[in-house]
């Protein structure tokens, strides 16, 4: 049965959910809590023997700045199916994927035995996972460079109610712990906390659903794998 779902991540991923969506029969409503911005960190012009990505803005990114790099011998390592394949609109030719997280990228990468290997890992300050200290215990050497983060929106009360009365019962989709909060905190400013008890929400692990689970939803579901087709496989 067609559903409502609440996209509250960064645009251009909130527009590339709603798509996703609406091919499995559900109407997405977009209200990005966040923007995704340039840090202006550059990144050192080096031989990189391989580039990690564990989120498809930090390859939107590079795109942006037009970052070039020797993309037919330098393998790009990436957490799921939609940050591979823009890696590969990018440009590498080369991809090793993990449908898990980072954990799960870090195990794949100790199993090839990159070790000695010299690593460019483009990430965001708000990240939750320590990439390059569990790849240099593997003895992979890692530099972390932070070219982007997520800078907080604060929609009205009139934009929230408006968006919530829409929902009719519907889903709200979470997919990090920093996003939850700012959503929590922007619930209680406007009040609208009690709001909830009819919508469901979806998260896409654990951690994305804790800031959120002091709220009485209807139901709260974390999806098995951090994919979002895992999400939209609890849609109810």
């Amino acid at each position: 049965m067609p559903m409502k779902v609440l996209i509250t991540r960064a645009e251009p991923s909130a527009s590339q959910t709603a798509k996703t969506l609406a091919r499995h029969g559900h109407e997405a409503m977009v209200l990005p809590l966040f923007e995704v911005v340039d840090t202006g960190q550059q990144i050192p012009e080096k031989n990189w023997q391989g580039v990690i990505f564990t989120s498809r803005n930090a390859v939107e990114m590079l795109q942006k700045r037009n970052w070039k790099t020797d993309f037919a011998s330098t393998p790009a390592f990436c957490v799921g199916e939609k940050t591979e394949n823009a890696a590969r609109m990018l440009g590498f030719e080369k991809t090793v994927r993990a449908n898990g997280g980072g954990a799960e990228l870090a195990r794949i990468m100790g199993d090839i035995n990159l070790s000695g290997r010299h690593m460019l890992y483009t990430s965001t300050p708000d990240k939750s996972f320590d990439m390059a200290k569990a790849l240099e215990a593997q003895g992979v050497h890692v530099e972390t460079i932070d070219i982007y983060q997520s800078k907080a929106l604060s929609p009205s009360r009139e934009d929230m109610e408006q968006a919530v009365n829409a929902l009719s019962g519907g889903h709200v989709f979470v997919y990090s712990a920093l996003s939850s909060n700012h959503l929590a905190k922007i619930l209680k400013k406007h009040h609208l906390e009690s709001r909830m008890e009819h919508l469901t929400l979806i998260g896409i692990s654990q951690k994305a659903v804790e800031p959120l689970q002091h709220i009485d939803w209807k139901s709260i579901f974390v999806s098995k794998t951090p994919m979002e087709e895992d999400m939209i496989s609890l849609i109810k």
